[in-house]
Order: C-alpha cells, then structure tokens, then sequence
C-alpha cells in the first residue's frame, strides 16, 4: 500500500512516518469490472482514493462518468454525512483502490491535519466545479420568469435622505447569530467563530440593489446576516430565472472564492427588505488557519452539497414541467447530475 500511496498526489509529500500512519488509517481493496463498491442512496460510510484502473459513476444503472488512477470519489457524502447519490462499480478493468472511513477521516483530521485539510481542499474545488457546470445546464433549459436584474445607483434624492436619515451610516447587525446558523458552526467554540467574523467585512445592501450580478469578477464569498437574497441567472434576452431565495444564515459566492472565476449568477436584495452580509475575501479565506480555518472549510463543502441538490432539483423541474415522481427522479436526474465526462 505504501508504494501505491506514494503515486497520490495528495500522499507524494509525506514521510515515511506519516505514509506508514497514513497505511494503519486506510483499507486496500480490489474491485472487478462491473463489482459494486457502494450502491446509491446507501448511507455512506467512507471515501476512496483510485489506485490503479477506473471506477464508473452510476445513476439509475446509466454510466454518467468514469473516474481513473489519482482521483478521489466519494468525499462529498462522507464529509456531510449524506447518502450516496449515485452507485460506484469498478470500471472495464477493474480497479485498485485504497478506502478511508468517515472514523477514520476524523482521526486523520486529529493527527494529520495538513494531509486533511489538503483533502478538504481538493473536494472543495471539485463541488464548486460542479456546481458551476449545473449552473450552465440551468441557464440554457429555463427561459426567464423576471427581468435580468441591473445595477443601479442612488440618484440624488435619494443620497440626501440617507444623508438626513443616517441610512448610510448604519451600523452593522452582529453576526454571530446568522452564523451559528451554518453547518457545523451551531455548537461551535464562539472564540472560533469570532476569529471568522473577525476577518469578515460588513455590507449594506439597499432593497432591489444588486450586491453583484453575473459575470461580475469576484474573489470572496458572503454571509447573510439580515434580510433576503434573491439569486437570480441570465438565460437570454434580458429575462433571468430565479435560482433561490436566500435568507440569514445562508452562504453564497463560493464559486468565485475557489475557483476564482466570474459570479455565475445575480444576488440582488429583495424589493421588500434591505440586507446586511458580511464578506470575506480570499486573501482573508486563505489566512483562517487551525480549528476556525477548518471549520469554514467545512461549511463550504455542506454549502455546496446544499447547492448541488438545489441545483438537481431546479434542473428536474426545468425538464419535467414539475417535480417528478420518485419512480421518475433518478433516470432525468442521470443526464442532470452535473457530471461533465470525467469529474476532475
């Protein structure tokens, strides 16, 4: 097993020490062509890192990508504690492969937790990719239930009232409220959650103003701390579909944070309420170390599982015209599932 560790990515920086504690951690397993490793919506009671060989993905008994040597699959569910969205099999010629149990991950995140949270990382990257890419497939099947949203600015009316009415020198709320809110965060040590506070900026949002709109260059994420978020996406002759409707507590923009790429989608304020998130910037993001780093990372990861699924079911409806049956759900959901060929 040491020799296959060392052709991981993930493992190739590690000593002897730690390759050897790393061996006590992981289970070795051996999988035929066609043999199945996990089965979908089975509670899911480990990851897998890919050896040698390929794994196929599986929904509803449709191959929708094929996973090879170096990749890491079923992260996702294991850290949320979800079950498994789709079957596992071992690819055309079978695979090699080395498991880690959620106890086992735990204990890693104890002894080892540079190697974790590098496997944190990495299962970050690949949600927030397939969240972008099911943000694509929602934009070309909807076609627009509302006005694509546009910047605005205060006109000259309305500058003096927020001058005579102090609206513009508001205080922000506290955050520590619509934080305990997130996952993972609600018994949280508050010391660790001030520290993530602490490197949060507060912003006011007026009601109807946008706070970005899509394709806007981004490099942070927000936190909720009062009002609604509605999100919204173009989808072509200035009309957009509303994507969800956030409220306090709700994490948004991790896209941009992690993959440094252009908001694939609209925040705009409610027309009926006035908003106040708290941003946190990358360079901010990157310098969270220790348990409030971690934590954050975490949250992310269960953000994102959030969005996948909202992402799955927006893109059924969008289909069918309606929620389907459940007899019906996976079979659309396998041309849906945000699976681009190979998931890198």
């Amino acid at each position: 097993m040491l020799e296959q560790l060392k052709k991981l990515t993930l493992f190739s920086e590690l000593n002897a020490r730690d390759l050897s504690a790393c061996e006590l951690l992981l289970e070795q397993k051996t999988l035929q062509s066609g043999e199945r490793l996990w089965l979908q919506g089975e509670p899911s009671e480990e990851m897998a890192f890919i050896t040698a060989g390929t794994l196929d993905i599986q929904i509803a008994d449709h191959v929708i990508a094929t996973l090879s040597t170096g990749e890491m699959v079923g992260e996702l569910a294991v850290f949320t504690r979800d079950q498994r969205t789709a079957s596992v099999i071992g690819g055309a010629d079978g695979a090699e492969i080395v498991c880690l149990s959620r106890s086992h991950l735990q204990t890693l995140g104890q002894v080892m937790p540079n190697l974790y949270d590098r496997i944190l990382n990495v299962a970050l990257e690949k949600s927030a990719r397939r969240v972008h890419q099911m943000g694509k497939q929602i934009a070309r099947l909807a076609s627009g239930g509302a006005s694509s949203p546009k910047r605005t600015s205060d006109n000259a009316l309305g500058r003096l009232w927020k001058r005579i009415s102090g609206g513009s020198s508001q205080n922000p709320p506290p955050a520590l409220s619509a934080i305990r809110k997130l996952p993972r965060m609600k018994n949280a040590p508050v010391q660790h959650l001030n520290g993530i506070i602490a490197s949060m900026t507060p912003h006011h949002v007026d009601k109807g103003q946008a706070l970005f709109l899509e394709g806007d260059v981004g490099e942070s994420v927000y936190l909720l701390v009062e009002g609604c978020i509605e999100v919204m996406r173009n989808v072509g002759g200035d009309r957009a579909e509303r994507l969800a409707s956030l409220f306090p507590g709700a994490l948004f923009g991790t896209g941009s944070l992690l993959l440094r790429e252009r908001r694939n989608a609209a925040c705009v304020a409610s027309s009926n309420t006035e908003c106040w998130v708290y941003e946190l910037h990358s360079d901010s993001y990157k310098s969270l170390k220790g348990v409030s780093g971690r934590l954050l990372r975490e949250c992310l990861l269960v953000s994102l599982a959030f969005q996948l699924r909202t992402a799955d079911d927006k893109l059924i409806e969008l289909k069918t015209g309606q929620r389907p049956q459940q007899s019906d759900y996976d079979s659309i959901r396998s041309g849906l599932a945000g699976f681009q060929g190979r998931e890198g």
